[in-house]
């Protein structure tokens, strides 16, 4: 049901001829010192760096290219020329006590850093391994909800518009930026046309490699076999650069106007982000923390260290919701209309006496949902003050009405004073970010001896003494 809500802007986009915003409030923290990075790989070598762009939100960027990316030399002398980019600005952050940010134009671009952060750090060379190294905090916090190290612009720009195309051509920066702001006058789908025939990933076109630049390489190449001077070498390098600024440069700015887009007054404050940012720092102090004790990154997880990964994302995706609920309008519409969040007026309030002073306190509640994912022994909080707790003991509907009943757990002082006919929202506890460090502590020690699911030993069979039940179906049903 929540999609609808979005299936319902992105009509509205296509009747008007340009994107609508879907919320109020930012959605991610934009650092002002993040970096743009813009890479572009060489068609067919999916782990190269063919030109790389790199500036500060504001500034005009830094540019290098290598005319043959497959030439080992040349491809880690670029790489090289970033090393101490990324070195002095990582040690800035930590000084701060705060976060590096880098910015990509799409979730493609996003992938082909992630991919090179994995290869180079397995080098034969300290400095490229480094890069890598660096690189790899933000490969590894990009899957986690709510990271905020490294953004997308497309993703970025979707959280906050919706546009008249379908999703995935939304990750065409280019074609949603003209959604976002349509040329006058024109019509939308011919401005889009025009904008997705420049590259804004980490490739070029094919027709451009086909008739520009793959010339451009075999003459270079021709030139450095027969031992041509550097003058002439020279000359056909910076036809290549020329060539390759071309497609960077766009980007680069692009990148740049989505960030300038979504730094505009018009976006409100949002407190969630403020945990989300605190949460950000921590990790990126643990992570140097590890790397300067010598503790090195494996290509592949153990099963111990991918179980708490698991679970560290997963407590991370549900912190979020919880977050955006209590704090994002539009998530909690969302919420209310996914059936995660209920949203009832107060019917009535018993009070029971269960012993001197003591007293529980039983909410019945109406609410017009109809999508509402509840059941018995649920566990529910208020999403605004007071804070309250509500243990589900009952769902029933009736005519276009759920009623629902609930036992008070937490906030009985807030609920004995509460007036009938007060709308409460309610939904997931409060996020509790330090929890995920408690949990992971508990984990390890209970995983300090892996299962035998991941072991090479498998246990010796026990023989059950109890009988076998005649319906199993049945005994496994009642135990529910």
């Amino acid at each position: 049901m929540a999609d609808l809500v979005h299936v319902a802007a992105r009509l509205r986009a296509l009747q008007r001829g340009q994107a609508v915003p879907i919320v109020a409030q930012r959605q991610l923290v934009i650092q002002p010192h993040a970096r743009i990075l813009t890479l572009l790989a060489m068609a067919g070598e999916d782990t190269s760096v063919h030109a790389a762009a790199i500036g500060g939100f504001g500034y005009s960027p830094e540019i290098n290219v290598v005319a043959d990316p497959r030439r080992r030399d040349d491809q880690y002398g670029l790489l090289r020329w970033l090393l101490p980019l990324f070195e002095a600005y990582y040690a800035e952050c930590r000084a701060a006590g705060t976060f590096p940010q880098i910015w990509v134009s799409s979730s493609g671009a996003l992938g082909h850093l992630d991919t090179l952060a994995d290869r180079l750090r397995f080098t034969d060379e300290d400095d490229i391994k480094r890069l890598g190294s660096l690189w790899t905090y933000a490969g590894e916090r990009s899957p986690v909800a709510g990271q905020q190290a490294l953004v997308a612009a497309t993703k970025a720009l979707r959280a906050h518009f919706a546009t008249g195309q379908q999703e995935g051509e939304d990750e065409h920066l280019g074609s949603l930026l003209t959604w976002i702001e349509p040329p006058a006058g024109r019509d939308i789908f011919a401005a889009v046309a025009t904008a997705e025939a420049q590259p804004m990933a980490e490739k070029t076109d094919p027709r451009f490699d086909r008739t520009a630049l793959q010339p451009a390489i075999q003459d270079y190449n021709r030139a450095r076999s027969a031992g041509e001077s550097e003058a002439v070498l020279s000359f056909y390098h910076a036809r290549i650069q020329q060539l390759l600024e071309g497609v960077i440069r766009p980007i680069y700015a692009a990148t740049q106007r989505a960030m300038s887009l979504l730094t505009a007054v018009r976006w409100q404050p949002n407190p969630a982000l403020d945990a989300l940012a605190d949460q950000e720092a921590q990790e990126f102090e643990r992570f140097m923390a590890a790397r300067d004790e010598g503790f090195r990154l494996p290509y592949h997880d153990k099963p111990k260290a991918g179980a708490m990964k698991i679970v560290a994302r997963e407590r991370a995706e549900s912190n979020l919701e919880a977050g955006m609920l209590r704090h994002d309008r539009a998530a909690r519409e969302k919420g209310v209309v996914s059936g995660s969040v209920l949203r009832a007026q107060v019917v009535d309030i018993r009070q029971q006496k269960v012993r001197a002073r003591l007293f529980e306190y039983d909410f019945v509640l109406s609410s017009h949902q109809d999508s509402l994912h509840l059941r018995a022994g649920d566990e529910l909080w208020t999403l605004d003050d007071p804070k309250m707790s509500l243990r589900i003991d009952g769902v029933e509907r009736r005519g276009p009405f759920t009623w629902v009943t609930g036992r008070v757990l937490v906030g009985k002082n807030a609920a004995k004073r509460m007036s009938l006919g007060t709308t409460l929202d309610f939904g997931p506890e409060a996020p509790n970010w330090q929890a995920i460090g408690n949990e992971l502590a508990q984990m390890s020690v209970r995983l300090t001896n892996a299962p035998w699911t991941h072991s090479d030993i498998t246990p010796v069979s026990a023989p059950v003494g109890r009988p076998m039940p005649a319906d199993l179906l049945a005994a496994v049903e009642r135990l529910a």
